[in-house]
């Protein structure tokens, strides 16, 4: 259970650090977390625009019932 407690402390995220320099060496490592970085605001605007589609279709979708009901009125 100690273990658990200490995720995210100094020593992991320096081993963590080190695992990735061996891995895909120092030369490739900015273009990693670059392109991560841009992955994740392309995540991010994608997210963003969704919401704000709900949200305008959420807003339109009561007046087309009110309009609805306003030409059924008209039609009798």
């Amino acid at each position: 259970m100690q273990v658990i407690a200490q995720i995210g402390s100094p020593s992991q995220w320096l081993i963590l650090i080190i695992i990735c320099l061996v891995i895909f060496g120092a030369k490739r490592l900015p273009d990693i977390a670059r392109n991560l970085g841009r992955g994740f605001a392309s995540f991010k605007k994608a997210k963003r625009e969704f919401e704000q589609e709900l949200l305008s279709a959420d807003k339109e979708e009561p007046r087309k019932d009110s309009e609805r009901k306003q030409e059924s009125e008209q039609d009798k």
